[in-house]
């Protein structure tokens, strides 16, 4: 059985140096989601034969485990996910696998997984200078909101820094409170608890964020980490509904001012919520990066 641990703040270094190398662009490896949700997920790891090997337990609430990342031999690492799962009495599953990742199982592996996508998890992926300039026809509306913001608000973008993120965790309570309280949805608590996490260790994650200040009262904030070489992940978004175009205006400026020397700009899924597939939709992503799980053929 593997000797997985859980995941504390002094394993950044480490899973980091394995992310960093990712090819995958997908916000499940990136230290900061995995340490802020850990609550949630019961995340764990270990680093066996050259791989970072991750279990959590996630809302099906059967254990299974990431694709693991290495330079090793894949087919070795796949066996000692089967065998770890074997000795725990659970079927082996890989969640959160993208289909270049199960092209690389396959190779590995040929005819003993299945693999299996869910339109929930796919994750939302725009060229970086469309976030930015928003060019074209099919950015009109999204320009005509900004100049609309721009004309109504004085207001000031700035980056997040240990001295404002006390404004910022105000935001969110206010925002928490206009969506129902965060103590009325286990969703929300399990956000808010996200959401304290990744503040109280805002430069321990290394996280980059930015804020929109409006008559002295941060009212829009966001904040994210580069997932790989060429795209940034951006994590958290979040503005007052009573501000017309808040969400429009820190998207711009939070891609303009940190997405700039990047290709990408991932903003993560939708998680089956409506209004978030459409409002994620308008931006006009261009990869719609399918994931789902993997299972063993026959188990």
């Amino acid at each position: 059985m593997i000797d997985f641990k859980p995941v504390t703040i002094e394993d950044r270094e480490l899973m980091q140096s394995f992310f960093d190398k990712s090819e995958f662009r997908n916000c499940d490896f990136s230290f900061s989601n995995i340490f802020c949700w850990k609550h949630l997920y019961s995340t764990t790891f270990a680093v066996e034969n050259g791989f970072l090997l991750i279990r959590f337990t996630p809302s099906s609430d059967i254990p299974g485990y990431m694709f693991p990342l290495g330079g090793g031999d894949l087919k070795t690492a796949l066996q000692l996910i089967s065998d770890d799962a074997a000795e725990r009495g659970f079927p082996m599953c890989l969640y959160a696998v993208t289909r270049k990742m199960f092209e690389q199982i396959e190779a590995a592996c040929p005819g003993q997984f299945v693999y299996e996508s869910d339109r929930n998890w796919s994750e939302y992926i725009y060229n970086s200078d469309d976030l930015i300039t928003l060019a074209g026809k099919k950015y009109q509306p999204k320009r005509n909101h900004i100049h609309k913001f721009k004309r109504e608000y004085e207001w000031e973008y700035l980056p997040i820094t240990r001295e404002i993120i006390p404004d910022c965790q105000a935001l969110y309570r206010r925002w928490c409170a206009e969506n129902g309280g965060c103590d009325e949805s286990r969703s929300l608590f399990d956000e808010c608890l996200a959401t304290q996490t990744a503040f109280d260790n805002f430069e321990r994650l290394h996280l980059i964020g930015g804020a929109i200040r409006i008559d002295g009262k941060i009212l829009a904030y966001s904040y994210g980490q580069p997932l790989g070489q060429d795209t940034f992940g951006v994590h958290a978004e979040k503005s007052l509904y009573e501000i017309d175009g808040g969400f429009t205006i820190i998207n711009q400026q939070f891609a303009e001012h940190n997405g700039k020397n990047y290709k990408y700009i991932n903003r993560e899924e939708d998680l089956g919520l409506e209004s978030l597939r459409k409002a994620k939709l308008s931006y006009h992503p261009a990869i719609l990066l399918e994931k789902g799980w993997v299972k063993r053929i026959g188990e």
